[in-house]
């Protein structure tokens, strides 16, 4: 019997030695053994991300979509559903009140975002940081060729088409005819492709639409209808740009619409890709870094993103998330301090 028991607790002595080494032995195993799963391995974070872009069919849309497919498939675990917004106002405001995790705006909008001035009236829009510029855009002032009207001072007294508050076109408008001293029947909020039919239905006379070159909406209304793009001279733009610091003189290039060969002066916005302060800094490296790797990819969706390119960074006008940060220093760029925050 006490043989049976020495022989109990020896067999007992020795499982839990053999425990206690398996316990103990396996950090330090993983850790000499570089194929061996480590406790320190990072974890694939998911995230599930809304993004805020324009109107159906703007470049806004086209272009944001395109880069939210590509991120899904360049950045592990990441979702991104895309919401069709008025704008960028809307896209900050979203942002601001933790509805929207990354979103598109001109950098005049995000200017004024952030400084709480203009349409912010007071309200900082703090919590947004900056990813990267995507292209400039064009405002569009058009109206069908045999309506009579053929410069900025003909609008006086015209009903405009525009985009709805929130967008650039929307609150654009009203800001460059104030410049001007030019006041317009009236403004009717429509989305690009409602300002093309209000056009040809006479419910208004002008239109004004902000997207990029060429505007695709416009080339299908001239499929069935001449155009005429109203072009800004020397001293309308000097008015404009004297009260909006942050817009841009640009020109429509010549022989991209029927009976325009020669360039259009007119407005321009830069644009870029705004993203929550409070996503991680891991997550939003990754996605700059997803970016800048797949501008060709990204030029077969809209070759508006030929323009994202590390030397617009000082067409931004918000302070850079962290993330974007670190990105742009590793790769040795030379970030302005304004966007540094």
């Amino acid at each position: 019997m006490k043989k049976m028991k020495r022989v109990f607790m020896v067999v007992l002595a020795m499982m839990m030695v053999l425990a206690l080494a398996a316990c103990g032995g396996g950090d330090s195993g993983s850790a000499g053994n570089p194929d061996s799963a480590s406790v320190n391995t990072p974890k694939t974070e998911n995230y599930r991300l809304a993004f805020g872009t324009s109107s159906t069919g703007s470049t806004y849309y086209i272009l944001g979509t395109g880069w939210a497919n590509i991120m899904q498939e360049k950045v592990p675990g990441v979702e991104i559903s895309i919401e069709a917004t008025p704008g960028g106002i809307t896209n900050m405001q979203s942002m601001r009140s933790g509805d929207m995790d990354l979103g598109m705006t001109t950098c005049w909008l995000a200017g004024d975002g952030w400084n709480g001035t203009a349409w912010a009236d007071g309200t900082k829009y703090d919590n947004c940081r900056s990813l990267f510029p995507t292209h400039s855009s064009i405002m569009y002032i058009f109206t069908l060729a045999d309506s009579g009207i053929e410069t900025i001072q003909d609008c006086e007294g015209k009903r405009v088409g525009c985009g709805a508050a929130g967008s650039t076109s929307g609150d654009g408008a009203p800001l460059l005819f104030e410049a001007l001293g030019i006041t317009p029947a009236n403004y009717t909020g429509l989305a690009s492709t409602g300002m093309c039919d209000a056009l040809k239905d006479g419910t208004i006379d002008v239109g004004i639409g902000v997207t990029g070159v060429p505007a695709s909406w416009l080339l299908d209304l001239e499929t069935t209808k001449d155009i005429h793009l109203i072009p800004l001279s020397d001293d309308d733009l000097a008015a404009v740009l004297k009260d909006q610091p942050y817009w841009a003189a640009g020109a429509i290039p010549g022989g991209t619409y029927k009976n325009h060969e020669e360039d259009v002066p007119c407005i321009a916005y830069w644009n870029m890709i705004i993203a929550n302060e409070s996503l991680s800094e891991d997550l939003i490296y990754n996605l700059c870094k997803a970016t800048y790797e797949s501008i060709d990819e990204l030029a077969e969706v809209d070759q508006n993103a030929r323009s994202i390119d590390t030397q617009y960074l000082d067409t931004m006008t918000m302070p850079l998330h962290p993330g974007a940060v670190r990105y742009y220093e590793e790769i040795g760029v030379d970030i302005p301090d304004s966007l540094r925050g």
